[in-house]
């Protein structure tokens, strides 16, 4: 007679254990992806920035213009070039 009462006891045990848990939800949709794209760009142009930075002020001290002025000599260039 116990071991019939420990068995509906442990049944019972597992009913209400499945019944009160709930499965974890996924943070994530099947096909959606962990990545921000805005805030990758964001972070690529930051970066982008740095790098630029960094090589015009190795320019600075080498007494070469800047990257940007380069670019802005070069496009006054071709708009002036006879086509």
């Amino acid at each position: 007679m116990a071991a019939a009462g420990i068995l509906v006891l442990v049944f019972a045990l597992f009913v209400m254990i499945a019944l009160m848990a709930k499965p974890s939800r996924p943070r994530l949709l099947v096909g959606q992806s962990p990545h921000d794209p805005g805030a990758d760009a964001d972070i690529e142009d930051n970066d982008i920035d740095q790098m630029i930075e960094a090589r015009n002020e190795r320019r600075r001290r080498l007494g070469k213009p800047e990257i940007g002025d380069d670019l802005a000599t070069a496009l006054e260039r071709e708009a002036r070039r006879p086509r």
